[in-house]
Parts: structure tokens; C-alpha cells; sequence
């Protein structure tokens, strides 16, 4: 698919089974600045599915081309795309998931937390250690002082969350970053969430996933979240067979 110029695409990775199967639309994390669909595929994606839940990794603009709304939707029009074509891949598309982590899992969450359109709604979303409130992600990085992510390391933190708006610092336009935050829609949950962050993230502080977590239940919506003890930003540790069995039998038993 081609948006403004953009060439977006998408991977299926599908579990070796004739019937056909749940499907989970996964997004890539990197900031909103850089990363790809093809990440992580032997470590993380081909686990899940081995499952018997198939992944749509999919491609989405990031923020040296395009700033946000736009990367919702392309979100939007990945789940579109597979309720349209899925049938002919062997998937059962009345129902998606949206997975996705770091800025990824902020993606799946907007994705399963806003939008009227039933043709574009995911039924279930998880994220792994998401931004959920823009406005003060980086006042809680800076207080909690964790290590930062081996891929930091003496390296300075980017101004990711203002990249993804537009603006020079997130104070520029504090309405359009609360809008822009999963926490600020968490009254509006389409079905399910699941929420995995390490209580040692030195990027984005487990407080995010706290913060939603506890505002989904108070709404009455269905929340669970998992913390890794010692883990770190994309920590070595969420590749691990409980993390991912966990999340693929969220999305088993949701879809």
C-alpha cells in the first residue's frame, strides 16, 4: 500500500495449520523514528504464532516522514487490509488483536482504545512497555533514574514523544499530547488489554503501564498487566517462553 508517497507493507507470519486462524496485527517499536517490520521475527513473532495465532507484522510511516495522526492510521488501514483480504490467507477476521511494543505498543493501544469504525476496531490489544501519557512519560524517566536500555547506553534520550507531534518539547502542545495518549481514552476500550512492562525500564518507567492499567479497571474494562522483575526496555527477558506464551494466549482466548 502507498500512502503520500510512502510504500507500506506488511509480513503474515502464519502458524503450519489447514484451518483457518485468529490473526494479530503487530507493530514494531524504535521511538516512532526508526525500527521495521522484520524485527524481532525469530525471537518474538514466530513463538507467538507457533501458537496458532497468525501475525500481520506490518510496516508504518515514522516521524521523518510523516507525524502523527498518520501513524494511526496507517494502524487503521492495516486492520482494514486484513479484514478485506484475510480470508484468502486462511484468517478469521471478525475478531483482531493489535500487539505492539514501545511506540508499537502505543500504536496497538490507540488502535484498541479509539476509533468508531468497526471495519478499522481490534477487539483485543497488548502492548509491551508502551508510552501511555505523553504529557508525562519523560518527567517519570527522569525521576525514577533507572539504567537506561543497553541501546542507550551513553547515548542521550530523544526527544521521541515531541517528534511524534510535531513540536520541539511535548509543553508546546500539552491538549494535542494528552489527545494523543492511550490514557486519555481508556473509558472507550473496545475489549481487553494486556500490559507487560519490566519494573526496571529506564526508558519508559512501568508507571505508564500502572497508570492505564488502573484507569481501564476503575472504567470497567477488562486490564491485565504482568511485570518483569528486573527488566529492563526491550529486555532480553520478554523473549522468554512465559512472556510470550502469555501473550499469545491472551490473544487465543480473546479472539
Amino acid at each position: 500500500m502507498e500512502v503520500e508517497g510512502t510504500q507500506l507493507f506488511l509480513d503474515l507470519h502464519r502458524p503450519a495449520v489447514d484451518a483457518p486462524v485468529p490473526c494479530v496485527v503487530y507493530f514494531h517499536g524504535g521511538g516512532w523514528a526508526r525500527g521495521s517490520r522484520k524485527d524481532n521475527v525469530d525471537a518474538r513473532l514466530l513463538p507467538v504464532a507457533a501458537h496458532g495465532v497468525a501475525i500481520a507484522s506490518v510496516s508504518y510511516r515514522l516521524v521523518d516522514v510523516a507525524v502523527h495522526p498518520a501513524q494511526l492510521y496507517d494502524g487503521r488501514a492495516a486492520v482494514r487490509w486484513l479484514r478485506a483480504h484475510g480470508a484468502e490467507h486462511g484468517l478469521l477476521t471478525d475478531r483482531i488483536g493489535a500487539w505492539g511494543v514501545s511506540a508499537g505498543g502505543w500504536l496497538a493501544l490507540m488502535l484498541g482504545l479509539t476509533g468508531p469504525e468497526p471495519e478499522s476496531a481490534v477487539q483485543a490489544a497488548a502492548a509491551w512497555f508502551p508510552t501511555t501519557d505523553l504529557t508525562t512519560v519523560a518527567a517519570e524517566r527522569d525521576a525514577a533514574n533507572l539504567p537506561r536500555p543497553a541501546f542507550l547506553q551513553g547515548r542521550q534520550v530523544p526527544a521521541m514523544e515531541a517528534a511524534l507531534l510535531g513540536v520541539t518539547a511535548v509543553t508546546d502542545d500539552p491538549d494535542t499530547a494528552w489527545a494523543a495518549s492511550p490514557l486519555a481514552h481508556a473509558a472507550h476500550a473496545h475489549g481487553p488489554v494486556l500490559l507487560i512492562h519490566g519494573d526496571e525500564d529506564g526508558l519508559v518507567n512501568a508507571q505508564q503501564s500502572y497508570a492505564l492499567h488502573d484507569a481501564l479497571t476503575e472504567a470497567g474494562h477488562d486490564s491485565q498487566m504482568m511485570l518483569l522483575v528486573g527488566a529492563n526496555h526491550e529486555d532480553p527477558a520478554f523473549h522468554k517462553p512465559a512472556v510470550l506464551g502469555a501473550t499469545a494466549g491472551f490473544f487465543s482466548a480473546q479472539l
